[in-house]
Order: C-alpha cells, then sequence, then structure tokens
C-alpha cells in the first residue's frame, strides 16, 4: 500500500474533476440497476447522459444502484451534480485517494469511503482498491477505481429475485456489498495466513538472514491489511450506532443486526491479524535467538580448546627458551616426558570440564 503524503500545494477544489489514482487508463463504465420486487432493469452504458435520463424517469419507490468502474471520464461527475443535486464537494471526495477513509453525513446523503482487498497477491503483495458510497433515500451510488467482480453475485441476486434484495432497500443492499468487502478481507488473508505459515516453519530451520526478508514481506502484507481494515471498522460501527438516529433514517432499525455482524467481523480479522503479527515477531526473536544460540556454542568450543592449550604453549615456550643450563635438555626420555605430561594435563582438563557439563 503506498505511504499517504501530506501535499502542501494541492488543495481539494469541488469544481476541479482531477483524478490522480493510478488507473488512469481504465474505461469508465457504468452499471445501473432500478428494481423493486416484483420487477428490475439494468443498463451497462458509457454514456452519463443515457443513465441519468433512466435515473429520472425511475419510479419513486424503484430502488435505484448506480456503481462506476473507472475514472478517467471525469466529465461524468460534474454531469452527477447538476442532474442529481449532489453536492459538488462530495462527490469530488470520490477522487481523493491520498487521504484517509472519510465520514460525511449531509442533508440526507451519506457518503464514505474505504479499501476493499482481493485475495490473489500481486507479485506477493496485497491488491488495495479504493471504493466510495454515496448512499440517499432509495439511491446508492458506488464508485470502483478499477473494474472488478466484486460485487457481480449481488447483481446476479437482483437478476434472480434471490433472497431479500428485491424486497429492501438500500440499506440491505449496502450491507451485501460490505459484506462482499469484508469476504476479500477473509480470503485475503487465508492466503497471506498460508505464506506466513510456511515462513514460520522454515525460520525454525533458517540458518541464513534471508528468511528475515519473507518474515518482514508478511509482515508488510498484514499491516497494510490492518491499515485498510481499520477504517472500515471504524465506519460499521458508525453505521451500526446510528441506524436509529434521525440523520440516519434510510437505514432501518430492524437492519441494525447486519451491520453489528459485520462490524465483529472485522474485530475478528482485526484480532487474527494481530496475532499472525505476533507470530511473526516470535518468529523472528527466535531466528536471533538461535543465531545467538549457535554463535555461543562456537565461541564455547573455541574457548575451551583455547584454554586446553594455553598450559600446553606455556611448556613449550619454556622450552623455546635458548638458556644454556637447562637440566631437562640433557634426559635422554626428557621429549617423550614433556609430550607425555601435556597430554595428561590435556586430557585431565578435558574431563574436568565434561565433569562441570561445560561442553
Amino acid at each position: 500500500m503506498k505511504r499517504v503524503k501530506f501535499n502542501k500545494v494541492k488543495k481539494l477544489q469541488p469544481y476541479n474533476w482531477e483524478y490522480l489514482g493510478n488507473y488512469s487508463n481504465e474505461v469508465t463504465d457504468i452499471n445501473l440497476f432500478l428494481y423493486n420486487e416484483t420487477t428490475f432493469f439494468e443498463q451497462d452504458s458509457n454514456d452519463i447522459h443515457q443513465i441519468l435520463d433512466l435515473i429520472n424517469k425511475a419510479k419513486s419507490e424503484d430502488m435505484m444502484w448506480f456503481n462506476l468502474h473507472g475514472f478517467n471520464d471525469t466529465f461524468i461527475f460534474p454531469e452527477m451534480v447538476k442532474s442529481l443535486q449532489i453536492p459538488a464537494s462530495t462527490l469530488n471526495q470520490v477522487l481523493s485517494f491520498s487521504r484517509r477513509t472519510r465520514w460525511e453525513e449531509l442533508d440526507g446523503i451519506m457518503f464514505f469511503n474505504l479499501k476493499a482487498t482481493f485475495p490473489e497477491l500481486i507479485d506477493g503483495k496485497i491488491e488495495v482498491i479504493p471504493i466510495s458510497f454515496i448512499i440517499r433515500e432509495n439511491q446508492l451510488f458506488s464508485f470502483q477505481e478499477k473494474r472488478n467482480n466484486l460485487f457481480e453475485h449481488i447483481r446476479e441476486r437482483i437478476r434472480t429475485k434471490t433472497g431479500n434484495v428485491r424486497k429492501k432497500k438500500e440499506d440491505y443492499l449496502l450491507y451485501l456489498m460490505l459484506d462482499a468487502i469484508m469476504e476479500n478481507f477473509f480470503l485475503t488473508l487465508d492466503n497471506i495466513e498460508g505464506k506466513v505459515e510456511q515462513t514460520i516453519f522454515e525460520s525454525k530451520s533458517a540458518k541464513k538472514p534471508q528468511i528475515l526478508e519473507k518474515i518482514q514481506h508478511n509482515s508488510d502484507n498484514l499491516n497494510d491489511l490492518k491499515r485498510a481494515l481499520i477504517p472500515i471498522r471504524d465506519v460499521l460501527f458508525s453505521l451500526k450506532n446510528n441506524s436509529t438516529n434521525d440523520d440516519f433514517s434510510f437505514l432501518e432499525e430492524n437492519n441494525q443486526i447486519y451491520f453489528s455482524r459485520l462490524h465483529h467481523k472485522s474485530l475478528e480479522l482485526i484480532d487474527q491479524i494481530d496475532y499472525d503479527l505476533n507470530q511473526l515477531n516470535n518468529a523472528s526473536s527466535f531466528f536471533f535467538s538461535m543465531q545467538s544460540h549457535r554463535m555461543n556454542e562456537i565461541m564455547k568450543v573455541l574457548t575451551i580448546v583455547s584454554v586446553i592449550f594455553m598450559p600446553l604453549t606455556f611448556i613449550v615456550g619454556v622450552y623455546g627458551m635458548n638458556f644454556i643450563n637447562m637440566p631437562e635438555l640433557k634426559l635422554d626420555y626428557g621429549y617423550y616426558l614433556v609430550l607425555f605430561v601435556m597430554l595428561v594435563m590435556a586430557i585431565v582438563m578435558v574431563v574436568y570440564f565434561k565433569f562441570k557439563k561445560w561442553f
């Protein structure tokens, strides 16, 4: 995940529609659903005027889901401001990717953005895509920077009238979309945990420092995942605790349980991420402990060898002095006697070290 940098010069301008994301070549495409319990209408188009005309002609009781992929055509946004009476400052937040997840509620319109992840790791790293939501009565707008099939199963449920999606309004649709995002977090974490377990297993027998690179790489992925997840936890907390508030009148009280469940899932994910990070930290500490232990073992052996040879070196040094009158020099078996004494001394020291359990 890219580090957030503060830019003092670049300021958010409500009427300056500029996309500064990473997918400027992604073709802008709109998917529109108009539905109720008995009927539904679906339209895919990149013509904003056609989509806006369909929205304006829709029945007031119909539920509308407007989903946009790709932001290379920013002309769409001022047209939405004029036709749908969405504040320009709110829509402009959709194009802002350098700021933390934002939550706003103004004049019956709720806006928030968050980060979604995808199970497949790209070059060993998680892929994080910003998604923004604008919600008002009977209308839900979702904006995705990059085309994906994150909500395809929801579209299929609308088409086939599966479950309660056609019977309920925007709050239930929002729940289904957030649930899909949470499900991808679980799948992404599952993929990362597979690599974490392998890394921890390797760290128990690793002797080379390359294992630290794997540990750090997995830690970075988990921290990026947690960084994307924490704002979602905050959004879900706000939703589940404000569903009965007059400012959030379009969130039905009987649907509060759904957002409570999602909030519980987010807490479960964060707890699991913290556990995995702790395991990786333990693996790193274990590697350094083992390296230190190996070094101590090596130093112990070298120290014992040095201690054994110290008195032997002393004897050799004494007999290496060039004095004329040295009594032992004329002994017929002096050489063998000295060697024998040196051998006995070495054996005695080895036995003593063994008795002390120093090796």
